[in-house]
């Protein structure tokens, strides 16, 4: 108060800073309020469909030598993020690794191997809640072209869905 007891106003004074401070802080505030309420983290929604055997195969790419000889028919699969089993192994098909590399003479990406690296292509079966849009193994949600990280009694790879065959498509 001042001297002859009038109550003074107050002034906002605001400088360039603090104007983009609060226009941040409005912003994430609107991110959070928008993104809290998805269903997005961790298990996806599945509409209940039903239960059925489904065969994938998986191209584990780049192992280190030896490694993809230790794939047995028989073994779980495990995701290696979510630590959730993915399936069992049917067979396993060992080849050389190979990846593509610039010829900087020519231009053109040639196929070259990579020494020390095997690629396994693994086919894998499980039990799978399938609907009209999508195949879900325990919460991996399974598309041609989905990349997985797997875990096997004795090794793990990463690499990519590269075919389903469900049983009902005979």
């Amino acid at each position: 108060m001042d001297s002859n007891n009038v109550p003074r106003k107050f002034k906002l004074k605001l400088n360039l800073f603090d104007i983009i401070f609060i226009a941040c802080a409005l912003v994430a505030a609107a991110f959070i309020f928008l993104y809290s309420g998805r269903s997005d983290s961790g298990m996806p929604i599945v509409i209940s469909g039903s239960n059925e055997q489904v065969v994938f195969t998986i191209e584990l790419q780049g192992m280190l030598d030896g490694t993809a000889e230790l794939i047995k028919p028989g073994d779980t699969l495990f995701d290696r993020v979510e630590r959730r089993a993915v399936g069992t192994v049917v067979s396993a098909d060992i080849r050389p690794a190979r990846t593509s590399q610039k010829n900087w003479l020519t231009g053109d990406r040639d196929i070259v191997g990579l020494p020390q690296r095997t690629d396994a292509v693994v086919v894998v079966t499980a039990q799978a809640n399938v609907t009209d849009s999508q195949i879900n193994v325990n919460g991996l949600i399974v598309r041609v072209g989905t990349r997985v990280t797997v875990n096997g009694p004795l090794y793990s790879g990463v690499g990519f869905v590269i075919s389903i065959e469900r049983n009902d498509l005979a």
